[in-house]
């Protein structure tokens, strides 16, 4: 027999299946020395040699993964004896299948696949996934399916290539309980579930964000910003190539429930203008915390009267030019700076942001500074995304138990600052190497700096105060006239 021969291939499939799945098999496989190649040969056979092959060896077989809470949802009708269809997406040639509805983004090759009870009417399908009934007293059955009547199913599945099927390996996924699994060593399992996050602004920082918070489990997003993804933003952003044209909330959205299933994700494709400012504030004023990603002044300062006024805590992040390095300020209101604060108290740190693309600089241009274009590197850039989604993650978890409370003491500062190199034409251009440096400010170290609030704020402080106090004004001591 020669590995062209369709009974050796089956019997090398049946004995690398039996290892797979870790049970004894009807085959076993060994190596012909004068062949120079793997046989299978009969259980009872004498081989000329053993092979020692492990399951991790065995992955030669196509995969199926399918979801089990579909399965459960479309229990009545498939119960009923109907034979049901399903879509999978198709990857690596038909190495594996992902049923399609796990998330929004499948794959550009679908396969249908028809779902039956065993005894069902024989299917035409190229994919097929059989249920036989098992006893679940008799010991763990591999791909075993628990309906919702707590009947056992095995499942098995074919595909027909060349006019015979072929055994493909059967996954059953419940997507939430493994997700939840996997954060429960610091978070537990609904920690985040209620809660909320408005972002506004997703260029890279602010989509990275959006997506890693969605990894940590929080279900409630709304997410504003105009712009369509271009191509030249897909060297930082998360989405693709495939994507570009789209609105980024879509294409962030979509990111979201590729993450996690559960999310509930609004999408708003405009500006954060003074015009839309009534049509934002009922979602910061749902929000557990706002997260601003826009790359100019006017947008932060306004984002930053609503959630004062709304008392929502904002974090704000930005990357200096050519993303030397970044910054991100977290506004408690009444309790912290505000971005005013911040913007009276250091114009210079306010001022100093990066601009991706030609119409952004031309939108904010004022006519007494140039605005060059100055985009830095996806890897310079994530490092203050990071810092952020941190800092957002704390204030989400604000009340309860977590092991991540001990980052409080920590990251007290209202101010962060990170630099990724020593730009020349900055103030930290003559900055020691970071090798050679244990006590003084250097490159790739975040820095928290603390500044107060200004008592005389037009957005957080008492300005009217503040400003009659400066000119010895008594205002106690104005008469304004009735109206007759």
């Amino acid at each position: 027999m020669t590995m062209n021969d369709p009974q050796q291939q089956q019997m090398i499939r049946d004995a690398m299946k039996a290892i797979a799945e870790r049970r004894p098999g009807r085959t076993k496989l060994v190596y012909d020395k004068a062949k120079r190649t793997i046989v299978a040969v009969a259980e009872g056979s004498e081989p000329p040699r053993a092979l020692n092959i492990t399951a991790d060896d065995a992955d030669m077989f196509g995969v199926i993964t399918l979801s089990g809470q579909w399965l459960r949802d479309e229990w009545p009708r498939l119960s009923g004896g109907a034979s049901i269809a399903a879509r999978f997406t198709s990857w690596d040639d038909g190495d594996a299948y992902t049923h399609y509805d796990l998330g929004p983004q499948g794959g550009p090759t679908v396969s249908e696949c028809t779902i039956a009870l065993e005894g069902a009417p024989e299917s035409q399908s190229r994919l097929r996934i059989m249920l036989t009934k098992v006893d679940a007293t008799s010991g763990r059955v591999a791909n075993t399916f628990v309906a919702i009547d707590g009947t056992f199913f095995a499942l098995k599945a074919y595909e027909r290539r060349d006019g015979r099927d072929i055994s493909l390996e059967v996954t059953i996924v419940e997507v939430q309980p493994a997700l939840s699994a996997r954060r429960a060593g610091i978070l537990e399992c609904s920690t985040l579930n209620d809660r909320s996050v408005l972002c506004i602004g997703l260029g890279t920082g602010g989509a990275y964000a959006a997506v890693e918070l969605a990894k940590c489990g929080v279900r409630g997003f709304a997410l504003v910003d105009p712009d369509r993804l271009s191509v030249g933003n897909v060297v930082r952003h998360p989405g693709g190539i495939s994507q570009v044209g789209r609105h980024k909330v879509n294409v962030i959205r979509d990111l979201i429930l590729e993450k996690n299933p559960d999310a509930k994700v609004a999408v708003y494709p405009f500006a954060m203008t003074v015009e839309n400012m009534d049509a934002i504030r009922p979602l910061v004023r749902e929000a557990n915390v706002v997260i601003c990603g826009t790359d100019n002044r006017p947008s932060k300062l306004l984002i930053n009267q609503l959630c004062v006024e709304e008392n929502v805590v904002a974090v704000y992040g930005g990357a200096f030019r050519r993303a030397y390095g970044g910054q991100v300020l977290r506004v408690r209101p009444r309790l912290s700076p505000c971005q005013q604060c911040f913007v009276s108290a250091m114009p210079e740190q306010a001022a100093d942001v990066e601009i991706s693309s030609l119409d952004e600089a031309e939108a904010i241009a004022y006519s007494d500074r140039p605005v060059p274009v100055e985009p830095g590197l996806s890897l310079d850039v994530l490092p203050i995304a990071n810092f952020l989604t941190k800092l957002a993650l704390l204030e989400l978890l604000d009340g309860k138990p977590t092991s991540l409370d001990i980052l409080r003491r920590d990251f007290s500062a209202p101010w962060y600052l990170w630099l990724n190199r020593p730009e020349p034409g900055t103030q930290y251009s003559d900055m020691p190497p970071l090798s050679e440096s244990s006590d003084e400010m250097t490159i790739n170290r975040w820095y928290g700096i603390g500044f107060e609030r200004d008592a005389a704020c037009p957005i957080c402080g008492n300005f009217l105060s503040a400003t009659a106090a400066a000119h010895g004004i008594d205002l106690d001591s104005i008469v304004i006239p009735s109206k007759v």
